[in-house]
């Protein structure tokens, strides 16, 4: 994908007895940009940290991270390092700039391009573009579409129980490792149509994945129960 950028996941020196305010010092000199979060950015292990992770991404910079997760005297001591008391933080020039929510806002009112510019001044820092729009589709629609572009790739965003229950054709599974694959090696202009029970699921899938930066992107949004009842009784209502 476009933003792919190097986001190494730091190591502590494992040493009891170094300083962790040495340690966090040591780990903001290594990079312009650094992120102390739970897990890694291929794999956040919390909302707030993914949240800043996929930001980073789509302003396409390089950076670090540190797993507070290995090192709980580096938790702790960063917490104290920045009279911050949550994680994740993100640093830029060394300097503290905030939680997920700080770093969203700032991303949005332009702030934090301003500060990406002067971390890496021979860097063309561009604004990521806008979300498009989810294309919000009865089933009805949706299965005429699916006709003339077979290319759109069908994801259905429900529980296994229920899709043994009821499926659609050509459809797949939206687990956890597909969501990976499709962030990490998907063409963003890859169209996507989601479903699920009623259309609600689906269009928070939805939403997300143009958030992301995906082109094309529809929501079924009377489901799967609209299918059945407008397209092909055949699949069973639940």
């Amino acid at each position: 994908m476009k933003f792919k950028v190097v986001s190494p996941n730091v190591e502590s020196s494992g040493n009891s007895g170094t300083d962790p305010k040495a340690q966090i010092e040591q780990m903001l000199s290594g990079s312009p940009v650094f992120l102390f979060m739970k897990g890694t950015p291929e794999s956040p292990q919390c909302g707030f940290s993914s949240k800043i992770a996929d930001i980073l991404k789509v302003w396409e910079v390089p950076y670090q991270s540190f797993n507070v997760l290995s090192d709980e005297s580096i938790r702790q001591g960063v917490k104290d390092f920045a009279n911050w008391q949550t994680i994740p933080q993100l640093y830029i020039n060394k300097e503290f700039v905030g939680g997920s929510d700080v770093v969203e806002e700032m991303s949005n009112n332009g702030e934090l391009g301003d500060l990406l510019k002067e971390a890496f001044p021979g860097r063309d820092i561009t604004p990521p573009p806008p979300p498009v729009e989810v294309q919000e589709v009865a089933a009805l629609e949706a299965a005429s579409i699916l006709k003339e572009n077979p290319e759109i790739r069908l994801l259905d965003v429900r529980t296994q129980h229920e899709r043994e229950t009821a499926s659609l054709d050509n459809s797949v599974l939206l687990d956890q490792e597909l969501v990976e694959e499709i962030l990490g090696s998907w063409d963003q202009n890859t169209p996507l149509m989601f479903f699920c029970h009623m259309g609600e699921r689906s269009r928070q899938a939805s939403q997300y994945f143009t958030s992301q930066g995906f082109q094309q992107v529809y929501n079924i949004s009377d489901g799967i129960k609209g299918w059945s009842s407008n397209v092909d009784s055949s699949i069973p209502q639940y």
